[in-house]
């Protein structure tokens, strides 16, 4: 899966990154940076970026295998 980030996300910090390389969280990972970067200008709480980040980890483990590998 290729995610380009937007222009204005930053790449995620190592930490986290690390991290969510280790839960085997590929779907969080690819959305995080630019979910940062709109968190940080719309100064929203951190538990409303958490809860995106397992969303869409969960809608994406979610999807029937197929369907991920053609992307």
């Amino acid at each position: 899966m290729s995610h380009v980030p937007a222009v204005g996300a930053a790449p995620l910090p190592a930490n986290p990154e690390a991290l969510m390389r280790q839960l085997k969280m590929p779907h969080a990972r690819a959305l995080a940076p630019e979910l940062l970067a709109t968190a940080r200008s719309r100064r929203c709480e951190p538990m409303v970026i958490i809860k995106a980040l397992l969303t869409e980890e969960t809608v994406g483990r979610a999807r029937p295998m197929p369907v991920t590998r053609r992307k």
